[in-house]
């Protein structure tokens, strides 16, 4: 029987030479791993205390890297507890997340495929933790008094490499994007020089520098080092929306088949840094906003509004109409104020409802609102129920692709921009059509952070993921906001 070739075999460059040449030049390489990881299965263990607002359905992986030479330890939850890395003997037990630090002159390099055909994917590297400031609170720290405490912030450090800009061997730059399951490096760093070294090895070792991207990290923004105190760094690798869903999972389940990660350290430090400066981020307006692509939009959803209490509100429910606002910060933002950016991209507009609790099983939500893939303003959007305790998310649906034309009944048979919108429920119970199902944490067999139970805080979150036209997530004033109103059950006893 014929095998299947190993994907690294059809990279294009020697990666044994690449490794060679850069141990001749004096630098230390150490193999790690880019991993999926599952944040609620995580949570429900207790090995973090948090979800961060992950997108309920979309995988995540993220880099584990073994320390460098020298470095002090990380810091780790109080009591030790089993993690992601049960069973390696690779890696050190970390904190929950695969945190790791970064000396000013080292790199991590990806080496391999990308991932297969799909709406979107992107890799960027995270400011993941922050030394705690004196005589400030957080809610949630991690560490002791010789590693020092740590606080969350998830901040993105630029814009996103994605299936959009990503070069590879079949999408050079000018070309025609074919961005999937191909050749491709990614050079993560905070010094132009060992940019340039790492990209002068790889020249040698046959990798063209077509397909060689650059994942910056700001000096400027990051506190580099390998001592307590400094900042603890997170890579993330994220997907939506297989074109395949079995091919994708398969490539998900064979990371280490389709990407090699090496951590490089010089031998000797070097002495004179050439850090990389606060980029200048992609251009998110694009001067045409939702309320000129769709002028009746305040009449339209007046309409629509009205349509949905009629046939919902009857004598045994009351309506709660949510406000939708703007959530979370931008990666900088969230550093300079030291605030939590949840893992935030900027390929995405971020929009939360205000907070309320299902009181009982028949409590339901009407989520309705513009298409914003028919004006133009996303590829794809995306909304999740989320406990905001753990901010979990628990179940996820991409609306404007699964629930599009579903206004259309409630608009007159022949009213084109009906298209324009969309309407679905989200509920304990399947009774109609257009519904998502909300989990429940109590006795959830996948564990209790995959669901929310009644009388607990909730929210609704969506995701406006990148604008047709700019290929980054829109602004927030160019796009009109998605709603939910909540029917409650009326208490009769």
């Amino acid at each position: 029987m014929q095998k299947t070739p190993n994907p690294i075999a059809s990279s294009a460059g020697n990666i044994r030479e690449f490794i060679a040449t850069l141990k001749e030049r004096g630098f230390v390489v150490q193999r790690g791993e880019l991993r999926q990881v599952d944040i609620l299965d995580l949570c429900s263990r207790g090995l973090v205390k948090s979800c961060f607002g992950n997108n309920a359905g979309s995988p995540y992986a993220t880099l584990l890297l073994p320390p460098a030479p020298d470095q002090d330890p990380l810091p780790e939850r109080e009591p030790q507890v089993d993690n992601l890395l049960k069973g390696s003997d690779e890696f050190p037990p970390i904190s929950g997340l695969p945190l790791y630090r970064l000396r000013s002159d080292e790199a991590v390099v990806l080496i391999g495929k990308t991932p297969p055909a799909a709406h979107y994917f992107s890799f960027r590297s995270y400011l993941g933790f922050m030394e705690n400031k004196p005589g400030k609170q957080y809610e949630s720290t991690i560490g002791n008094e010789s590693t020092g405490f740590y606080h969350p912030i998830l901040a993105s450090l630029g814009d996103q490499i994605n299936n959009f800009n990503i070069l590879t061997k079949n999408s050079p730059i000018g070309t025609l994007r074919h961005p999937f399951l191909d050749d491709t490096v990614i050079i993560s760093s905070a010094d132009k020089s060992v940019n340039d070294q790492v990209r002068n090895a790889l020249a040698v070792a046959g990798f063209s520098s077509d397909i060689i991207n650059d994942d910056n990290i700001p000096a400027d923004l990051a506190l580099l080092g390998l001592e307590k105190g400094k900042d603890l760094f997170l890579f993330l690798m994220r997907v939506q929306i297989w074109a395949q869903e079995t091919i994708g999972q398969n490539y998900l389940d064979n990371l280490k088949q389709y990407v090699q990660v090496l951590r490089i350290t010089p031998k000797t430090p070097f002495g004179i840094l050439n850090p990389y400066p606060i980029p200048s981020q992609r251009t998110k307006e694009s001067g045409i906003t939702e309320f000129q692509v769709v002028p009746n939009a305040r009449n339209d959803l007046d309409h629509l509004r009205k349509e949905i209490i009629k046939k919902y509100q009857t004598p045994e429910y009351e309506c709660v109409e949510l406000d939708t606002h703007q959530w979370g910060l931008d990666g900088y933002e969230a550093i300079l104020s030291d605030q939590p950016a949840m893992g935030d991209n900027r390929d995405a507009t971020y929009l939360k409802t205000d907070t309320f609790q299902l009181t009982s099983d028949d409590d339901f939500l009407i989520i309705y609102g513009i298409n914003h893939e028919q004006t133009g303003k996303a590829m794809f959007t995306n909304t999740c129920f989320y406990g905001e305790e753990l901010l979990n998310g628990v179940v996820g649906v991409f609306n404007s692709i699964i629930f599009a034309n579903s206004a259309a009944e409630y608009f007159p048979e022949d009213y084109d921009d009906s298209r324009f919108y969309y309407v679905f429920m989200m509920a304990r119970k399947a009774n109609e059509k257009n519904i998502v199902l909300i989990p429940y944490s109590t006795g959830n067999p996948a564990g209790s952070a995959f669901g929310v139970d009644n009388y607990k805080d909730a929210l609704v979150a969506f995701r406006i993921y990148v604008d047709k036209k700019m290929t980054v997530g829109p602004p927030l004033y160019e796009i009109i906001r998605d709603r939910a109103i909540l029917f409650k059950k009326k208490n009769t006893k």
